[in-house]
């Protein structure tokens, strides 16, 4: 019962549009399918990062205090407004045979940062680690964290999968540009929702 309520909190939290999402949208319809599977990469070891922060607790010490978390949110919107920032600027310039430009390190990482800095990643699995799960059980804590990794791997996996498809970049490749540019504006707004409601208000 435990796991199938957090498979289920798991799953509407992954599907939920946010940073990685856009990000993964961004990824498969600027670059390739190998781009976007290692930026989907990124970002599950982005999930096994905060679980392994919450397992150990060092996320309840940096939540705890204002002046880090302050540090994280401001980094977490500082890198969405770039690249929220980047897509509209070369959304003109644009073209589906762009995918050479960027290499697996850089997709991956890309992944990385923008799961690593995502603040509500971070109070899920606050919330999950706490409330849901039996904290006293160790060896639950590392299988639920490394079944949330690989299953967000796998969702991301698949959103790559669809966005780079040959039918779909056929029937959306004149449109490329006009996605980059939502994407991009979708960014900016994640990054201003984290400046102004987290760091401000």
């Amino acid at each position: 019962m435990e796991f199938l309520t957090v498979a289920i909190l798991h799953l509407f939290a992954v599907a939920s549009p946010g940073p990685d999402f856009a990000l993964i949208t961004r990824q498969s319809l600027r670059y390739d399918r190998r781009v976007a599977i290692w930026t989907s990469l990124g970002i599950g070891v982005g999930i096994l990062f905060h679980s392994l922060l919450a397992i150990t607790g060092i996320v309840l010490l940096v939540t705890s205090n204002e002046f880090f978390l302050m540090i994280l949110k401001t980094l977490g919107s500082l890198y969405l407004l770039f690249l929220g920032i980047n897509s509209i600027l070369s959304s003109k310039e644009l073209t589906i045979n762009e995918s050479k430009i960027l290499d697996r390190f850089s997709g991956f990482l890309a992944g990385l940062i923008t799961n690593i800095t995502n603040i509500k990643a971070i109070l899920f699995f606050i919330t999950v680690f706490s409330v849901v799960i039996d904290s006293e059980n160790s060896l639950n804590l590392i299988i639920y964290g490394a079944y949330m990794a690989f299953a967000t791997f796998i969702w991301f996996l698949m959103i790559s999968f669809i966005f780079t498809s040959t039918g779909f970049k056929d029937k959306f490749s004149s449109y490329l540009g006009i996605f980059e540019k939502i994407i991009g504006f979708i960014l900016i707004l994640l990054s201003l929702q984290i400046i102004v409601y987290e760091l401000i208000i």
